[in-house]
């Protein structure tokens, strides 16, 4: 029993008693009992009131002066308050400290509620977007119209980010990332990706400038070493072999000038013109006949393509795109390697995969294998490396198409490389398709 609770039941039986005497010595013990109780329920009645009072107040300044069990509850609720004082002290302190963490960022914050209407922004945002304080309740799609974004805010997961002019008007190309919280609340992340952006393109025409002016003097330097190696290799072994490896280098240098051309050309482009129904088995045949003379009969090739398929696209991107593909798995595969080229129909995409069963890709190179250069280091430590570029220049065709290039590999078991792209297929006959396998996994 609490001690509030026991001293009230206490000072109740002594009032009892002490009144119950008082009252036989008078004659009235039940007259006088009576009455003290009643006398006690005024003064409890009072100090229930007194306790309600401060109660209703807030809980602000001191609390009544009592004792027992109404003594004990007003301290219970004296404590409670100075702790839910402290609690809110602190949170004030967290909410200040986040506010003022938010405010010191440069990417714009923005809060919307789950009717997609604006809740909350930092300063950041504000500048970025033009909000004002009336914005707050107004749906976001009234303040961002571009279709673009309302589709990407309507998305059921944010697996991928968003690029807008800003709305404002300013040249600024804003950055727009998303996550849900709560109960349906979206959080944005809003970054000023202007100067990157114009740093790449200042990279792209630097790069694409350098390219071409490096044409020409190689193209010079290769044709006197062809004219010189000629006249001057005669019965010298020594000679012979210094202009036969210049000019492998020449040959080199104006490979990798040619695909940083082509590459630089590809990310200025976009799919809009010369797109016409191609049959796609031809194409992929073709490339399956130029596979087989660069492979030399070292490798064995696979091709499932069901002969009606057609795809909207220009012929020398999807050439250029799977060939370097199919060509890397040469390259970089041992001999007696199966290389195998699969189409397939998913929903209204077409699915172009091409794997093989040789060497595999280490897991920490599968992400950088489509940047511009890079090279795994069993390709670094082999002729047939390349220059590297040969896969940023699919994955920017099939960009062009309106795909991705994805990667699955594993270590001695092979690699693939698939991507979908949106398709324009007749009279799509899958039932003549067999994706059964015997010697080759994808």
């Amino acid at each position: 029993m609490r001690p509030g609770m026991h001293a009230e039941l206490w000072r109740l039986c002594l009032v009892g008693l002490f009144s119950f005497l008082f009252g036989w010595s008078l004659g009235y013990p039940l007259e006088i009992l009576l009455f003290s109780i009643a006398i006690y329920m005024a003064w409890t009645f009072s100090v229930i009131s007194a306790l309600f009072d401060w109660i209703d107040k807030g809980l602000k300044g001191i609390p009544p002066e009592t004792t027992g069990v109404w003594g004990e509850i007003s301290d219970t609720l004296n404590r409670q308050k100075r702790r839910h004082t402290r609690t809110t002290e602190k949170m004030r302190y967290t909410i200040k400290r986040i506010s003022s963490l938010t405010e010191a960022l440069d990417e714009g914050i923005l809060v919307l509620r789950s009717d997609l209407t604006l809740d909350w922004w930092n300063s950041a945002t504000r500048k970025l977007l033009g909000l004002q304080s009336s914005d707050r309740g107004s749906p976001a799609v009234n303040l961002i119209r571009d279709p673009r974004f309302v589709s990407f805010i309507n998305s059921e997961k944010f697996d991928h980010s968003l690029e807008l002019q800003s709305p404002t008007g300013e040249p600024k190309l804003l950055e727009f990332s998303a996550s849900y919280f709560g109960e349906g609340e979206i959080v944005l992340v809003i970054t000023d990706v202007t100067r990157l952006r114009n740093l790449e393109q200042m990279r792209k025409e630097f790069v694409g400038n350098v390219s071409h002016e490096l044409r020409t003097p190689l193209t010079v330097l290769r044709g006197y070493l062809e004219t010189m190696g000629d006249t001057l290799a005669v019965d010298n072994p020594t000679i012979e072999k210094a202009f036969s490896q210049m000019s492998d280098q020449v040959a080199r240098m104006q490979s990798l000038a040619d695909d940083l051309i082509l590459l630089s050309r590809l990310e200025a482009e976009t799919l809009t013109s010369e797109v016409s129904a191609l049959e796609l088995y031809p194409i992929l045949a073709g490339i399956i006949e130029e596979a087989e003379v660069l492979s030399a009969g070292k490798h064995e090739f696979q091709l499932l393509c069901p002969e009606d398929t057609t795809l909207s696209i220009r012929e020398k991107d999807l050439h250029s795109a799977i060939s370097n593909l199919v060509f890397n798995a040469i390259r970089h595969n041992p001999e007696g390697a199966a290389v195998q080229v699969l189409v397939r129909h998913v929903g209204n995409t077409l699915e172009i995969l091409v794997g093989d069963n040789g060497t595999g890709i280490d897991q920490t190179d599968i992400p950088r294998l489509t940047e511009r250069f890079y090279r795994t280091e069993s390709s670094r430590n082999s002729s047939t490396g390349g220059t590297g570029l040969g896969l940023a220049i699919s994955q920017q065709l099939v960009k062009l198409m309106g795909g991705e290039i994805s990667v699955t590999s594993e270590l001695g078991k092979g690699s693939t490389f698939w991507f979908e792209v949106p398709a324009f297929v007749s009279s799509l006959s899958l039932s003549r398709l067999s994706l059964s396998l015997s010697n080759l996994s994808i």
